[in-house]
């Protein structure tokens, strides 16, 4: 087995333990299934893109877990719920502050060069210094959540509570203006060469995270012992 092979089928069995985690538990037989179904793939690739798939379900139903049922949960469900609403936006940030084109990167010529002498350049450079802004709400999410978890308090501050819910959604809305703006209405269409990538972006580093925090914030415990339902 090549060694890329190995690292396929590997990060396969890790997204299917998130999604077991992910699925909330009247959905176990769903867990099951797919596991099953995974046992009939031979090539890692095939694998590796069934669990995705399978991770994509489980956040879908998770949401709608969130959305219609009592939010009385285990902290230790909150866990990974928490963590997959909020890594994704929070690696964004990380690569948008000190990636490979991240902000800290820009020097006087760069932004010359490549945004103030380009057409629509000035817009971009606008929207990746929102964009660097509001993903930061993935770290400042991370650790509301531990706080959650560990001291069953959440944010006071009605600004804060705001921004975790509707930063998220901003930055979606600031990455869907930038597509329209470069590739014009087109761009958006399911049938785009990118289209799944995109979406994908825009349920993980948007979506995701405002639906977290709402669940997250919407707990309002008052002691540790209320405010979970128990493990």
């Amino acid at each position: 087995m090549s060694a890329s092979a190995s690292f396929r089928r590997r990060l396969t069995l890790a997204l299917m333990q998130c999604v077991g985690r992910i699925l909330p538990p009247s959905r176990g037989d769903w867990a099951n299934a797919m596991r099953a179904e995974l046992d009939q793939l031979e090539s890692d690739r095939d694998a590796l893109t069934w669990a995705i798939g399978c991770l994509v379900a489980a956040s879908q139903e998770r949401i709608i877990t969130m959305l219609t049922g009592d939010l009385k949960i285990s902290r230790w469900i909150l866990v990974p719920e928490m963590l997959l609403c909020f890594m994704p936006l929070t690696f964004g940030w990380l690569d948008a502050i000190g990636g490979s084109s991240g902000i800290v990167r820009l020097n006087r010529d760069v932004i010359h060069q490549h945004f103030l002498h380009s057409p629509g350049g000035t817009f971009v450079l606008a929207a990746l210094m929102i964009g660097a802004t509001l993903a930061a709400l993935g770290p400042v999410g991370l650790i509301t959540a531990f706080r959650l978890v560990v001291s069953a308090h959440t944010p006071r501050n009605q600004w804060l509570r705001t921004a975790l819910v509707a930063g998220p959604i901003v930055y979606g809305a600031v990455m869907v203006l930038v597509r329209v703006a470069l590739g014009g209405t087109g761009a958006l269409a399911l049938d785009a060469a990118d289209s799944f990538d995109f979406w994908s972006g825009i349920l993980l580093l948007s979506a995701l995270p405002a639906l977290g925090a709402a669940h997250m914030l919407r707990l309002a415990p008052q002691s540790p012992h209320k405010s979970f339902a128990a493990a």
